[in-house]
């Protein structure tokens, strides 16, 4: 594209959701001229939707739970360092226990668990079935134990997102939506990147680009820099149903071998996720409801909460997917022989809770140029990503 004018900026971060938008904020917070891109609208995708997203550390990957800490100690000071609400509630996490799954995932492996979440920063602690009847009434009998998590919480995730941005825009920031990255590639000399746009721009950033566009990434890193990145699309699939008068959810619910979450929505509904995903179409963008998955989460719901057995159906959403790796934690690395490029993807439905904390590190390894520890275990090359080619260069002013 030759002739085409370039536009230079310092950074370019790449994804209008929460890691893009939180990561924006950072850079501008640090003094740095940055443009965060989005293709369609912020919070259009694993960051949008109805209901209330969890931000907990308890049940995480070990390798998360650094960032995890991190981010419980950033989520209660939020609202008020971006001025606005992003919704957070400290309520607490209890996961359930009834049966011993092969030690590992059962009740005889809390202790253990626990002991590991401490360590990390993370309080916690194991409830015996006495408590737990205190705690948080009307769970089923076959229910032995629970590990607590007292300062997990839930948050507005769209509203999270766009207070993120918005207070970048505040620093400084230029937040541009409508915006299709279509190729990258590194200038001529290599110290920079430049970003062809769908709309025939070109864009020159000269200290760093942060791919945080999750479901676009691995066609940026095919098309444009010949890195093979094999996540998946996943559209969890989320039910929303009436509560019974006088029901009342103290805490945040997980289960230890049942793919359920229950949270309460700010209009009192009961929503229940967990990480089944309905149907989705890829190439459309579109998720359809699964009635088995539907089927199985209720009848879940009613063996942990039996109150709510034959609770009403209010709403089914399987409009928003995200992306997963092999192992279920995220990618956040640079790329094989450019270190000015950092991809953050696959958050396999982490990224919400960890997202602060996350883009502060981000923030850090960008402009220091250090990789801060918390990131160390989320490379490109435990997944046997390689570069299959080499960079294109573009060439022309």
């Amino acid at each position: 594209m030759e002739g085409v004018p370039v536009r230079s900026v310092e950074y370019v971060v790449v994804g209008g959701g929460v890691v893009g938008a939180a990561t924006a904020w950072n850079l501008a917070r640090r003094g740095a001229e940055v443009t965060l891109l989005e293709a369609r609208e912020l919070a259009c995708g694993a960051s949008g939707g109805p209901g209330r997203r969890g931000v907990r550390a308890g049940g995480r990957d070990l390798r998360e739970l650094p960032l995890a800490r991190r981010a419980l100690e950033l989520w209660p000071e939020l609202d008020g360092l971006l001025g606005a609400a992003t919704g957070y509630r400290r309520n607490g996490l209890l996961n359930l226990y009834d049966v011993e799954i092969a030690g590992v995932a059962g009740w005889q492996s809390l202790a253990a668990r626990a002991q590991a979440q401490r360590a990390a920063g993370v309080p916690s602690e194991i409830v015996e079935r006495d408590r737990l009847d205190e705690m948080q009434p009307g769970i089923a009998d076959d229910v032995r134990y629970a590990l607590y998590t007292p300062h997990d919480g839930t948050a507005d995730h769209p509203a999270t997102t766009r207070a993120f941005a918005k207070a970048a825009e505040g620093l400084g920031a230029a937040v541009v939506e409508h915006t299709t990255v279509a190729g990258l590639a590194p200038d001529a000399d290599g110290a920079a990147v430049t970003l062809e746009l769908a709309t025939g721009e070109r864009l020159r950033a000269g200290r760093g680009v942060v791919l945080a566009a999750n479901r676009s990434t691995p066609r940026l890193l095919r098309d444009a820099v010949g890195v093979t990145l094999h996540l998946w699309e996943k559209a969890t699939q989320i039910t929303f149903v009436t509560a019974p008068p006088g029901f009342v959810l103290n805490h945040q619910l997980g289960h230890g071998r049942r793919s359920l979450s229950v949270k309460v929505t700010d209009d009192g509904a009961v929503m229940l996720s967990g990480g089944r995903p309905g149907g989705w179409d890829p190439v459309a963008g579109v998720g359809t409801t699964d009635p088995d998955v539907l089927r199985t989460t209720l009848a879940d719901l009613a063996a942990t909460l039996p109150a709510l057995a034959g609770a009403e159906v209010l709403a089914v959403d399987n409009s928003r997917a995200d992306t997963s790796t092999i192992d279920l934690i995220p990618v956040i690395d640079t790329l094989p022989g450019l270190p000015s490029v950092v991809v953050a993807a696959g958050w396999s439905g982490h990224g919400f809770a960890l997202a602060p904390a996350v883009a502060e590190a981000l923030t850090t390894w960008v402009l220091d140029g250090d990789r801060p520890y918390p990131l160390r275990p989320f490379t490109l090359d435990r997944l046997g990503a390689t570069a299959t080619g080499s960079w294109p260069t573009l060439t022309g002013p």
